[in-house]
């Protein structure tokens, strides 16, 4: 397996170092996707025109390592930090029925996730990290990912749900994802963009939408959307987010409807 460690990076490079500096000699490729630039300095790195988004950053940094010849690559956010032998223990995990396989990961709250389960009514829901031996699972998180570097994200999505359909459009290829639990990262969620924010709930929203196929579904993400929110005790700006994520989503079916019409 011809790996490389590719990391988007649109602002913290604080968080970018301490990602970096646990990850001995695996090579690495960052895709600087900030407004004017990083200081990177000695870090392996490529740009995009800034502010492009996580989906295109990736697909952006995918094409370059499949130019420089590498068949894999492990998709990490730079707020997630490896534990020893984690890349050891995944190239090890893989097999060419795997389309995508991940980590476990621990959050701040030292909560341990491992992967998604989607359920019928488009309710997503996270898989304890408590099971010791691989598993197969609906979806795993975007901020860890072994997968080739032939796969491309749907640029479609905002921020989130990426993962999700990347995942869904692999096993409806018929290929497996797993998560491997001897296999461990840290994750400092929401490091990047609070998940408890405005515009993160709006993204949630319209990706939630977009990855059920709209139509009447779209109540579903609404509704589910608000559920968060009051649940969470949220802000009257995250309910906001939500109706926003909605307009987004009729927006983005109404240009992609013009669009149809003119070719």
């Amino acid at each position: 397996m011809n790996l490389c460690i590719l990391i988007p990076c649109h602002k913290r490079i604080d968080l970018l170092r301490r990602a970096i500096a646990v990850l001995g000699e695996h090579p690495v490729l960052v895709v600087d996707d900030s407004q004017d630039g990083l200081a990177l300095g000695e870090i392996p790195h490529i740009r995009t025109s800034g502010s492009r988004g996580f989906a295109r950053s990736v697909n952006r940094g995918l094409v370059e390592l499949q130019q420089r010849g590498f068949s894999h690559v492990l998709l990490l956010n730079d707020d997630v930090q490896v534990e020893p032998q984690c890349i050891l223990r995944l190239k090890q995990a893989w097999s060419e029925s795997d389309g995508a396989i991940a980590p476990v990961l621990q959050e701040p709250d030292g909560a341990l996730s491992s992967g998604f389960l989607v359920g019928a009514l488009g309710r997503i829901r996270v898989r304890p990290g408590t099971v010791d031996a691989p598993a197969e699972v609906d979806a795993v998180s975007g901020a860890a990912i072994l997968m080739r570097c032939t796969e491309r994200l749907d640029e479609g999505y905002r921020h989130g749900f990426e993962d999700l359909d990347l995942c869904r459009r692999l096993r409806l290829r018929g290929l497996r994802v797993r998560t491997i639990p001897s296999a461990r990262c840290l994750h400092d969620g929401g490091a990047t963009v609070s998940r408890t924010s405005r515009y993160a709930q709006r993204a949630a929203v319209s990706g939630h939408i977009r990855y059920l196929g709209g139509g009447w579904r779209s109540g579903l993400a609404v509704a589910l959307g608000v559920g968060q929110v009051l649940r969470e005790g949220g802000s009257p700006q995250r309910l906001l987010g939500v109706w926003e994520g909605w307009r987004d989503h009729r927006q983005d079916a109404q240009s992609s409807a013009v669009s149809a019409c003119s070719s």
